[in-house]
């Protein structure tokens, strides 16, 4: 269930425009479609229960959501996509996680599980990377736009980091592996040629292991790191031709001096979309011009590069102010969580990195694109999961591993 919609991405990256992109592609929407008749099924035969909180979220997203779908400008372009992932999907798997979570391995089956999408996730963004580099010049729009969504994906690496170290805790620690995914998560922020990589996730990473790692696995750590660039440099210097060139359209037009964040917001011209965000919110301030509006009022992207400026236009303040409750309050049950257990601070640093990214990178949280191709909802899952998770820290003694 967790692995669908992470698939769903690469196939619709896959597909190109094979099939008829937006929110309204049935072909597109197929996956979470057949999703929901699974949840609603196990709903159904499990019968949720959850705290009076819970229900109350449940249904205030389902109210809110709707209020800001009714009124989009963009209705005839989102409206399938709108109602099957804000008003079905994530709600439906809110309520399965909370039937879920009642299991006493339901913490280390979730550790196991996002662990292994992390993999496919990297591996994934990998074979995307390299179909995207040849592609230079005039036809370098697979590189320009991020064939691999790397604004989009950083943000869910991010997420499942925490779960990957804290299922190697539950195993040992075994060096080999962690070296691997260590591994894994370097050559993603490499391969990403996303300047939000290198200035939020590079340090998130390194103090996530100084986190979750002990001192003498990150000695080891260190050491096979060093070792292999050594061994690896010579063929790392073979593909410098083609890695330098996204990189230089990356970084290219960053030449004076002066507060490097400052010249990345204008560089990439965020600060001009966010200005123009801010204009839309003055024009609506209360609602906003509802869900995915900013697409066709907006300069023609499909959300502002900061998910406080796109809720402000689309959702104006009743919106922004109840989407950063659910960050509040989250923040305050990951917070309950590393008190229980001093890994689980791991949980809320990665929340935090997440905030970082959301509001500095672009937002990315419930993707509605009216003519693009990536259609999902994996960040608001992987922040359920969280919930979910740290939930249950405390409620179910830890499994031991007895080998």
């Amino acid at each position: 269930m967790l692995a669908i919609p992470v698939l769903t991405q690469f196939l619709h990256l896959f597909q190109k425009y094979d099939f008829p992109a937006g929110a309204n592609s049935l072909w597109r929407l197929l996956p979470f479609i057949v999703t929901d008749l699974y949840l609603a099924a196990a709903i159904v035969r499990f019968k949720p229960g959850g705290t009076f909180t819970e229900k109350c979220l449940a249904a205030s997203w389902i109210i809110v959501q709707f209020a800001f779908i009714v009124i989009s400008p963009n209705l005839t372009g989102i409206l399938i996509g709108a109602i099957v992932l804000l008003l079905v999907t994530l709600p439906a798997y809110f309520v399965y996680f909370s039937i879920c979570s009642r299991n006493p391995s339901f913490g280390p089956e979730l550790e196991r599980s996002l662990a292994l999408l992390f993999i496919i996730l990297a591996i994934g963004t990998f074979g995307l990377v390299f179909l995207g580099i040849q592609y230079k010049g005039a036809d370098n729009l697979l590189v320009t736009r991020n064939i691999s969504d790397t604004n989009v994906t950083m943000a869910y690496f991010i997420l499942l980091w925490p779960f990957v170290l804290l299922h190697l805790k539950r195993i040992g620690s075994p060096v080999l592996p962690t070296f691997i995914l260590v591994l894994l998560f370097v050559a993603v922020v490499v391969l990403s040629f996303s300047r939000g990589a290198v200035f939020i996730v590079t340090p998130y990473l390194m103090a996530s292991l100084l986190i979750g790692v002990s001192k003498k696995r990150l000695v080891w750590l260190t050491a096979a790191g060093i070792g292999t660039f050594v061994i690896f440099s010579p063929i790392i210097e073979s593909f410098n031709a083609d890695l330098t060139y996204p990189w230089q359209l990356r970084f290219g037009e960053i030449h004076s001096a002066g507060p490097v964040l400052q010249k990345l917001q204008e560089a990439s011209g965020r600060s001009n979309i966010r200005a123009f965000a801010y204009e839309l919110f003055l024009e609506s301030p209360l609602y906003g011009h509802g869900t995915a509006s900013f697409e066709i009022l907006g300069p023609g992207y499909r959300e502002a590069h900061s998910v406080f400026y796109t809720s402000l236009a689309e959702q104006g303040l009743l919106g922004t102010l109840y989407l950063y409750t659910l960050f509040v309050g989250l923040s305050y049950c990951l917070f309950k969580a590393a008190k229980c257990s001093g890994k689980n601070w791991l949980l809320l640093f990665a929340l935090a990195a997440y905030l970082v990214f959301v509001h500095s990178v672009g937002s990315v949280f419930v993707i509605l694109p009216s003519k693009s191709l990536t259609i999902n909802c994996i960040a608001p899952l992987l922040l359920i999961c969280l919930y979910y998770y740290s939930k249950t820290v405390g409620q179910h003694p830890p499994i031991r591993n007895n080998a």
